[in-house]
């Protein structure tokens, strides 16, 4: 059995090292998938999809924009465009539909709930939607940062 005094000693030991670790970045923004363009970062993870069987798919991540510059990011819909492509190959576009995106010089955004940040077909999508692939595209500054999706993890790329 453990004294009260060694209990104490172990616990801020431990508060020290999460603290520690808090500190440096372990478990922050570092771990998510991300592109950066000019000085902007574009971060997705965790994805929420639904729909598909006969109806629209909708692909809702969370998505966070670190804006490093000295001037404002805007992301109009038309720059964040997406498509999901099912076990057959067939593709379906998708287009964003919720409101632009902006961030202020020097600050950080997360865009977590599906009425932030939601991406949805068009038209009826009769394959089940987890036997896919998405495809996001963010465009910035004639550049695009792209996260592939395939159901378990997203895998970032710059063009």
């Amino acid at each position: 059995m453990m004294d009260r005094r060694t209990f104490l000693k172990l616990s801020a030991g431990a508060l020290a090292l999460a603290a520690a670790g808090a500190l440096t970045g372990c478990g922050g923004t570092d771990d998510r998938p991300k592109v950066t363009i000019d000085g902007v970062v574009f971060m997705c993870e965790a994805p929420f999809v639904s729909g598909g069987s006969g109806y629209a798919v909708r692909y809702c991540p969370l998505f966070a924009v670190q804006n490093n510059t000295s001037e404002r990011v805007t992301l109009e819909p038309d720059d964040i465009t997406g498509s999901f492509t099912d076990a057959d190959g067939n593709e379906y576009p998708l287009e964003f539909v919720c409101k632009k995106l902006t961030v202020e010089p020097h600050s950080y955004e997360e865009y977590g709930s599906s009425t932030k940040f939601c991406l949805e077909s068009e038209n009826r999508v009769p394959a089940e939607y987890s036997n896919g692939t998405f495809v996001m595209r963010v465009t910035y500054h004639k550049q695009a940062a792209v996260f592939r999706y395939d159901g378990k993890t997203i895998t970032p790329s710059k063009e």
